[in-house]
């Protein structure tokens, strides 16, 4: 799979950015939240998710982990697929979708464009639990920028070679050791010493 790709912006608008890595331009689909976040030039590293069917390759691109995570786990849900779910990212935040999901407010679900009612029920049952376990490993009171280095922090231990489980856990013991959670080169080395 392609994790990440980092290039420079040739073209970005709400759904289509184009990243030209050594000559090559790379068409990646984006959510509406990423293209806010990205600038309009310059060289930029976006997570990357490869979608690969019969008649079609496509790469969905993502500013952030968060954004990259939800997107796996509305792809797991029945019926939903990368476009779905790149609209629904397009037409709320990371953090509200969750809230929805958890507080089983499906009305708010169904605001989004392309979202109805069986769908938003769908994704409720499929997706409450997961996103509550996610949500119950780490404190309280960590705002959504702290939330980012976490997330990378448990990226960057997977990458080591740790289980998804192992690495929330060595990270959750590492958070403690800090003040404020903000140097992710920091989290990483204090989370490689504790074990399963």
């Amino acid at each position: 799979m392609i994790d990440y790709i980092r290039g420079r912006v040739t073209s970005k608008s709400p759904t289509r950015l184009i990243l030209e890595v050594a000559g090559i331009g790379f068409l990646l689909h984006i959510p509406l939240s990423t293209c806010e976040r990205i600038p309009s030039q310059g060289e930029v590293t976006i997570l990357t998710q490869l979608f690969v069917r019969e008649d079609q390759l496509k790469i969905f691109g993502f500013a952030t982990e968060e954004e990259r995570n939800l997107f796996q786990l509305l792809l797991s849900v029945n019926g939903i697929g990368p476009n779905t779910a790149i609209s629904i990212l397009s037409g709320s935040t990371v953090d509200d979708i969750k809230h929805a999901v958890v507080t089983e407010n499906a009305r708010a679900l169904e605001k989004i464009k392309g979202i109805g009612k069986k769908t938003a029920e769908r994704i409720i049952l499929e997706l409450k639990e997961t996103i509550k376990q996610t949500a119950a490993t780490l404190p309280a009171g960590i705002d959504i920028q702290q939330r980012a280095v976490i997330s990378d922090a448990v990226m960057a231990l997977v990458s080591l070679g740790y289980g998804r489980a192992i690495a929330e856990k060595a990270v959750n013991e590492a958070i403690k050791k800090f003040k404020t959670i903000d140097n992710i080169e920091e989290l990483v080395r204090e989370s490689l010493k504790y074990k399963a």
